[in-house]
């Protein structure tokens, strides 16, 4: 019988998985450089100008990294929700 069946289905993790975005800061230019367009536009909505951006490079990015993951986070929430 088929549904009676001891077998386990096995899913394995992800492998050689690939970072596409890397972002930047050119020291040069004052700009950021490989900032996605989702991102760009996440920054001139949160009122974060370019003086503050140059003055702070590193905190922009890193809160960028923050959003990014906390928004991903609730994504993989509501994936699981589906599951009830």
């Amino acid at each position: 019988d088929l549904l009676s069946s001891d077998k386990k289905m096995e899913i394995s993790s992800p492998y050689n998985p690939v970072h596409l975005t890397h972002v930047g800061y050119n020291l040069d230019t004052g700009e950021f450089t490989g900032l996605p367009k989702e991102w760009q536009q996440l920054l001139q909505e949160s009122g974060i100008s370019k003086q503050d951006q140059a003055a702070n490079p590193q905190a922009v990015i890193d809160i960028i990294g923050f959003y990014t993951d906390s928004q991903e986070g609730k994504q993989n929430d509501a994936v699981w929700q589906k599951f009830g």
